[in-house]
């Protein structure tokens, strides 16, 4: 059974249990009628066009990709660089090649842009990089926490661009470092509670401030606000819609829903931001389902663009009509 028709049927399971809970207790207490829990509706996304590259310069495990009115930026950490897309998906250039020096990169995984740069962790080099839109190189500065190097997996930037929120898989925190790249202060470490992460990924700023982190061991997304104060928690683990087993990318759109993809089930969930589960995302045709869906980002015209890791393409969608 694939994975989407488990998704059908354990909506169909819970319905028909919410159905026989409350004829149940409508029998026992005599009381009025009581209103059944609807079901998590699937809501269909309309399939556009897939990015691949050409010729000499194509995907190979994209991990995450950003988007702005000028282009789509994916990161293509195999062949250690950034390739930039026209929204047609025509190769407008590459930015960096494999090594350590100044612009050069070792396995990048996570990027995101703000203040008109480009910021990129270099995950293997230990460092963030940043460059111009138009590729050119800027700075660099190493990932430290308690005084050690650190690879670097995804980056944030405050609104303001003073402060840079760096998740670090292997220490399992969450740091966060100045403009210059001066460390300021971190929280995390591995465990399972409130406050801790087990493989953090994917890092978000929210519109009101907060910081979304992907707590991928621990199927779930973590809010937090900038000092780190724990405020919210979506998903936990489980195949049910509301539950996460590997989630890996998160986004928002114009109405402040977030959405989370999971590389296991293959599915991207949409939560209100009061993280409640709205509904969850299917392709119109079978033939484009999700397949590994890893970093994600929603552009300002509503459509949807997907890191599909194993099928080393970026998956373009348009989003349902609110």
């Amino acid at each position: 059974m694939s994975i989407h028709n488990r998704y059908l049927l354990y909506t169909v399971f819970l319905v028909i249990l919410s159905v026989t809970s409350a004829v149940a207790r409508e029998s026992n207490s005599n009381a009025s009628a009581t209103s059944v829990p609807a079901p998590v509706p699937y809501k269909k996304i309309s399939f556009l066009y897939y990015f691949y590259g050409s010729g000499k310069i194509r995907l190979s495990m994209p991990t995450d990709v950003a988007v702005d009115d000028d282009g789509v930026y994916v990161v293509d950490g195999v062949h250690h660089r950034i390739v930039v897309f026209s929204h047609k998906g025509e190769i407008i250039r590459t930015i960096g090649s494999e090594g350590n020096g100044k612009g050069k990169m070792n396995s990048p995984v996570g990027l995101t842009l703000a203040n008109e740069k480009i910021y990129v962790a270099d995950r293997k080099n230990r460092l963030i990089q940043i460059f111009e839109r138009d590729g050119q190189f800027v700075k660099q500065f190493n990932v430290l926490s308690q005084g050690k190097s650190v690879r670097p997996v995804d980056i944030a930037v405050s609104e303001n661009g003073r402060e840079y929120y760096v998740s670090g898989n292997r220490n399992h925190r969450l740091m966060v470092f100045n403009s210059s790249g001066k460390w300021l202060r971190e929280w995390g470490g591995e465990g399972l509670n409130q406050g801790q992460f087990r493989f953090p990924a994917s890092v978000l700023r929210l519109p009101d401030s907060r910081i979304a982190v992907v707590d991928v061991l621990n199927s779930r997304v973590q809010i937090y606000d900038k000092m780190g104060g724990f405020s919210a928690q979506i998903g936990e683990w489980g195949v049910l819609p509301g539950q996460l087993v590997r989630p890996k990318g998160v986004a928002i759109d114009g109405s402040n829903n977030i959405y989370i993809s999971d590389s296991y089930l293959e599915v991207i969930q949409v939560y209100d931001d009061n993280t409640r589960l709205k509904y969850v995302l299917q392709a119109e045709n079978k033939s484009n389902n999700l397949v590994t869906p890893a970093g994600i980002t929603i552009d300002r015209q509503g459509r949807l663009y997907i890191a599909e890791v194993l099928k080393n393409r970026i998956a373009v969608f348009q989003l349902p009509k609110r």
